[in-house]
């Protein structure tokens, strides 16, 4: 068990869900509206793992560097379906501000020479604002990384993974992967999903598993 203290966090249709550890243990989770106001609530941590996307493609290089990155972590996972292409600065913005979905992948066309999946568009404001706050932040960059959630996953299994995470399966095979790495995930994670009834009806059994993964 390690001995820092870690938030995993997942944004998860609009709210940011943090799941804290202290020395290898759950310890508390936080749900909010905005990353500004987590960070506000959340105690200080050697760590914040963040499932979203840090250092935004603007050009030919930095594009370059992003999918370099991007690929190691598809290579990593055997899984390329769970790595989306990252869109640009300015589309994310572009989402973060209201913009339809044909004007941001036109934005990103524009900006790096290609669309954008639907699926990437639904994740933009989210990357957007967490791209904000660290240009806004600079002692919050020395805390706060972007992670992965299945990277994680298939570091602590020692194997690939072989059910989407969306699925019964799936979470089984995740929770598996936590064993001697968190003390009683099984219970950790009924809990946690537990903490969530009246609190919010968005937040999905994979966020929450996402959030558990981050460590």
């Amino acid at each position: 068990m390690d001995q820092h203290s870690v938030a995993g966090v997942d944004w998860a249709a609009g709210e940011w869900v943090a799941v804290v550890f202290q020395s290898g243990s759950y310890s508390e989770c936080a749900l909010e509206d905005s990353f500004e106001a987590l960070w506000e609530i959340v105690p200080d941590l050697d760590h914040v793992l963040i499932d979203v996307p840090i250092g935004l493609p603007e050009n030919e290089e930095t594009l370059s560097n992003r999918e370099e990155l991007d690929s190691l972590a598809r290579m990593v996972t055997g899984r390329s379906s769970s790595v989306f292409p990252v869109p640009s600065r300015k589309a994310c913005e572009g989402a973060y501000n209201g913009d339809s979905y044909e004007k941001v992948s036109e934005t990103n066309r524009d900006e790096i020479g290609k669309g954008l999946s639907r699926q990437s568009y639904h994740i933009s404001s989210g990357i957007a604002e967490i791209d904000s706050f660290l240009q806004a932040n600079n002692s919050a960059r020395e805390t706060v990384a972007e992670s992965h959630p299945e990277v994680c996953f298939r570091g602590f299994l020692g194997r690939q993974l072989q059910h989407s995470k969306q699925t019964a399966a799936g979470v089984g095979e995740r929770l598996e992967a936590l064993d001697g790495h968190l003390d009683a995930p099984e219970t950790v994670f009924r809990d946690l999903c537990k903490e969530f009834i009246g609190k919010s009806s968005d937040v999905a059994v994979d966020d929450v598993v996402d959030a558990l993964g981050l460590r």
